[in-house]
């Protein structure tokens, strides 16, 4: 019998585990021999394999992050010291985001994402040396979602990608990484730690549909959202500001009265995130921020898009079942959308 350490390692896809085709690069038939990427894992760690999906990230939806939620979920009590989740890097930081606010903040131990800019054949490449790391930090002192990637552990719900080819794919342009890869895992004190007491996890992995994101480019007419924003099945818009939360004011491109439209007429919440999420889009001093909050927008501070994305799916989503069940009236709905994305969970922003 094994004395190692066991993780649980999941299996979603991407290019950690892709194969060359003819066809170009796609998810393998059989992702079963993963594994033999890294023999070496069987030295100091060992790992159940879960081949939860098989598909490229590009394709995930808030029904994936549900899955791999659930999955890991219902595994918490099977002695694992950590699981490592096996991701395409597209979409990784939406669905570590998302994992990060359907387990909340009483994790005990690490959730661990992990992916690779090449695939396995390439010799010189990263994708054996990302899952041998990735199973290092799910042993760490660590109880939070994380993205492993290269040198760095950047929180879950604070980081995005910011290279297509470079090995150093992600970035946590609002908040530092929280863990360093040297011959050591190295983490910053701010990390969440292990704790022996192990507290109920307040679980909620549903995710809402229907959310409509648009980003701002100029000369934008408000007019050609109208048809998407009034359909039964939009739920919420979200608009990716230029920077510090400004969105256009002066006709014919200014979209306050489309603000208004959505809030106001048809009681569908409104978001302003930014392309530059390292600085708040709470607080703007410009004018063009300014009528947008005033006209019934709620600035997401200094969220990641993704942490937005995601942290707004996850707040409808509850928000619904709560009217469903009577615990909350339709007419205080919007009030409670404004007060759960103020809310800061899991450390998603300043």
């Amino acid at each position: 019998m094994s004395h190692l350490p066991r993780i649980c390692l999941i299996y979603t896809g991407g290019t950690i585990g892709m194969i060359d085709t003819p066809r170009g690069l796609r998810p393998p038939d059989d992702p079963s021999d993963f594994l033999s990427l890294a023999p070496e894992l069987s030295s100091f760690v060992e790992v159940e394999f879960v081949p939860l999906l098989n598909k490229d990230s590009t394709n995930m939806t808030p029904a994936d992050w549900t899955k791999m939620a659930c999955a890991v979920y219902e595994r918490l009590d099977r002695g694992y010291a950590g699981f490592v989740i096996a991701h395409g890097t597209d979409t990784m930081h939406f669905s570590s985001s998302a994992l990060s606010f359907a387990f909340g903040t009483n994790l005990s131990l690490p959730i661990v994402f992990t992916g690779a800019q090449t695939i396995p054949q390439v010799a010189h490449g990263d994708a054996r040396v990302n899952l041998v790391r990735s199973c290092m930090v799910a042993l760490a002192d660590l109880a939070e979602v994380v993205i492993s990637f290269g040198d760095y552990i950047f929180r879950g719900c604070r980081v995005q990608k910011k290279d297509e080819r470079r090995f150093d794919a992600f970035e946590s342009p609002g908040y530092f990484p929280i863990g360093y890869i040297s011959e050591n895992i190295d983490l910053h004190p701010t990390a969440k730690s292990r704790t022996r007491d192990r507290l109920p996890i307040d679980f909620h992995p549903e995710f809402e549909t229907g959310v409509l994101q648009v980003a701002l480019i100029p000369g934008l007419e408000p007019e050609l959202l109208i048809p998407s924003i009034d359909r039964q099945d939009c739920k919420g818009i979200m608009l990716q500001s230029f920077g510090w939360g400004n969105v256009p004011d002066e006709a014919p491109f200014s979209f306050e009265e489309v603000i208004k439209h959505a809030v106001r007429d048809l009681g569908k919440p409104v978001l302003i995130t930014s392309q530059f999420p390292a600085h708040a889009t709470m607080g703007s001093a410009y004018a063009p921020g300014i009528k947008a909050v005033k006209a019934g927008a709620i600035p997401t501070g200094n969220m990641t898009n993704a942490a937005a994305a995601a942290k707004f799916r996850w707040i409808l989503a509850q928000i619904e079942k709560e009217i469903e069940e009577g615990k909350l009236a339709e007419a205080d709905k919007m009030g409670e959308i404004n007060r759960c994305m103020q809310n800061n969970y899991v450390r998603e922003m300043d």
